[in-house]
C-alpha cells in the first residue's frame, strides 16, 4: 500500500501518491477521482473539490514539462502509464526518490543518491551539448585523488593551469558534484561552464545556497577563471510554481524532476544502460503493491 499523504493540501505529493497508485494498479491506471474518499477521511470535506483541481493542474504541468519523458497519459480524469513503462526509468527513479525517500546505509546494494547524481550529469550533458565531468562520489575521495580531478578539469577545461596548493584545507569536492562545458572549435578560454550540485534529499532547500563557483574556482586552482561560470542544481522533486522564482534565484540553472527526466531523455539510450534506476524503483515499490493485494 501506498501511504497517503499526511498534508493534505500538499498538492506536490498527492500528484506523486496519484502517479505512483497508476503504477502499482493491476490496470496500470488510477482516477483523479481516487483522490476523493482519502481527501474527506483526512478531513478535507469542504475543499476537497479545490485540492483535487490544483493536484488536476499539477499533472498537466508534469505533463508539458518533462514531455516525451513523462510515463503517464492524462485523459478525462484518468492518468494511465504508458505501455513499456521501463523506457521511463528518469522520471520513474526520481517519483520514487523523491515519494518514499532514502536514508544512507553501510552495504547497500544500491545508492540512489549517487544514482541521482549520474542522471544528473546525463541531463546537464543533454541540456548544454557539450562535456561533462563529474566529481566523485562526497566521501569516497582521498585528498590526492581531489587534486588529480582538480588538475584533470583545469586540462579538460584549458584554464586554471591546475591545482592551487592548500597548507591545511582539504574540502573534497566543495560542494561541486558536476562540471559540464561547451568548448569552441579552438578549445579556447571563453566558453560557457557549468557547474552542478545534487541533492536528492527532503533538506534540498537548504542546500540552494551551498555552490559557490567563483569561489570554488579562485580557492582550488591557480589561475583565475577567464570563462564566465554559470551555477546549476538538480533535485528529482517537484517545485510548486509559487515557489519556483525564489528558489530559482538561489539555485541558478534549477533542473526539478521533470527538467532531469526531459534532459535526461534526450540520451535514453545511456539511462536505460544501467539498469539500476529502475531495478531501484521496482524494489520499493513492489512491497507495497504486494501489501495493497493481499486480503
Amino acid at each position: 500500500m501506498i501511504t497517503f499523504p499526511a498534508d493534505v493540501t500538499d498538492v506536490i505529493r498527492l500528484g506523486d501518491w496519484l502517479e505512483l497508485k497508476a503504477v502499482a494498479a493491476d490496470d496500470q491506471n488510477a482516477s483523479i477521482n481516487d483522490l476523493v474518499s482519502p481527501l474527506r477521511i483526512a478531513g478535507a470535506v469542504n475543499a476537497y473539490e479545490q485540492i483535487i483541481m490544483q493536484v488536476l493542474r499539477e499533472i498537466e504541468h508534469r505533463a508539458v514539462s518533462a514531455g516525451q519523458a513523462y510515463p503517464f497519459r492524462l485523459r478525462r480524469g484518468v492518468l494511465r502509464t504508458r505501455p513499456n513503462r521501463s523506457n521511463y526509468a528518469a522520471y520513474l527513479f526520481c517519483l520514487g526518490l523523491s515519494y518514499f525517500g532514502w536514508k544512507q546505509r553501510r552495504n547497500a546494494a544500491i545508492n540512489p543518491w549517487f544514482l541521482f547524481e549520474d542522471l544528473a550529469c546525463i541531463a546537464a550533458e543533454q541540456y548544454l551539448q557539450g562535456e561533462i565531468y563529474r566529481f566523485g562520489a562526497r566521501g569516497q575521495r582521498t585528498d590526492r585523488s581531489f587534486r588529480n580531478s582538480i588538475d584533470e578539469l583545469s586540462l579538460k577545461l584549458g584554464e586554471g593551469k591546475g591545482f592551487r596548493e592548500q597548507p591545511t584545507l582539504r574540502r573534497q569536492d566543495d560542494k561541486v558534484d558536476l562540471v559540464v562545458w561547451k568548448h569552441f572549435s579552438d578549445k579556447k578560454p571563453s566558453k560557457v561552464i557549468m557547474f552542478g550540485q545534487c541533492a536528492a534529499g527532503d533538506n534540498w532547500t537548504g542546500k540552494v545556497t551551498e555552490l559557490q563557483p567563483q569561489a570554488f574556482w579562485d580557492h582550488w586552482l591557480v589561475d583565475g577563471p577567464i570563462s564566465p561560470h554559470l551555477r546549476s542544481f538538480y533535485v528529482p522533486h517537484r517545485i510548486l510554481p509559487e515557489q519556483w522564482d525564489y528558489y530559482a534565484r538561489y539555485a541558478g540553472i534549477l533542473f526539478d524532476r521533470c527538467r532531469v527526466a526531459y534532459w535526461a531523455f534526450k540520451n535514453n539510450r545511456a539511462v536505460l544502460a544501467n539498469r539500476a534506476y529502475y531495478q531501484w524503483f521496482e524494489s520499493i515499490l513492489s512491497p507495497r503493491r504486494r501489501q495493497a493485494r493481499s486480503p
